[in-house]
């Protein structure tokens, strides 16, 4: 498992650990807050990263161990392991280390912090709230989250469960990716691999931000789904993957 460690390790290093190194100011926004502020930046992006670095994972894990069902099962299981280190950073690590730097630097008031952390356990809170005292206006101010739409609380609810999701299908893609191109020259198979994890990544973030309800409320006021908004991103990557499982079964057995 050395390998597959080591796959998503250097993606890390390239995506999270060199981050504030490419900001174009000094210090970086990320050092700038103290050193809560840079833990709680490292551990959400950490935890934003990992369902699309599982796919480099996957790779090398069909590299070291062939295609087998076997293997598939192994991918299932790195991809529930990587999104449920996902789902606990960026929903209950990333905002208690957030609350917690809120209340220490005192630049916040307690209106803000009301419900708690923005765990599930205080958006819930703050959702409750909402639902039973619906304010005249909904709003999107960080000091009156008892103004917050339902919707939107319901996609923040949602959106790291099904982020955790997108973790085990992006593994069977990057097995199913990495068994498709394997007679390909080394050079083209990399950049087809690379294409492959790029594109499904940047479609299922484009179609995530796309239909997100915060944008719409902001610019309408519509209260879109909330809970449809999370889960519709992942018809573009359980596309994808039954296609590849169609392409790899087609080059296998004819």
């Amino acid at each position: 498992m050395w390998a597959v460690a080591k796959a998503i390790l250097l993606w890390w290093v390239l995506l999270v650990g060199t981050k504030p190194l490419m900001s174009f100011r000094w210090p970086p926004h990320e050092w700038s807050g103290g050193l809560l502020r840079f833990i709680w930046t490292t551990v959400d992006d950490t935890g934003f990263v990992l369902p699309f670095l599982v796919f480099a994972g996957a790779v090398a894990l069909r590299n070291r161990c062939g295609f087998s069902r076997r293997v598939l099962r192994a991918a299932v299981v790195l991809g529930i392991a990587t999104g449920a280190v996902s789902y606990v950073l960026t929903g209950w690590i990333a905002p208690t280390i957030h609350d917690r730097a809120l209340a220490v630097s005192g630049t916040e008031t307690e209106d803000v912090r009301r419900f708690g952390p923005r765990t599930p356990v205080g958006i819930t809170r703050n959702l409750r709230f909402v639902e039973a005292n619906p304010p005249g206006e909904y709003g999107l101010r960080v000091d009156e989250p008892e103004r917050f739409p339902p919707n939107v609380l319901r996609w923040e609810l949602h959106l790291p469960v099904a982020a955790a999701l997108f973790s085990v299908i992006n593994a069977l893609l990057g097995v199913l990716a990495a068994d498709l191109t394997i007679d390909l020259r080394r050079g083209n198979r990399r950049n087809v691999r690379l294409a492959i994890g790029l594109l499904g990544g940047i479609a299922f973030l484009a179609i995530e931000r796309l239909i997100e309800p915060t944008g719409l409320f902001l610019r309408s006021g519509e209260l879109r789904s909330g809970i449809l908004a999370a889960w519709a991103p992942l018809l573009v990557p359980l596309v994808e993957c039954s296609l590849l499982m169609y392409l790899v079964r087609s080059r296998r057995y004819g």
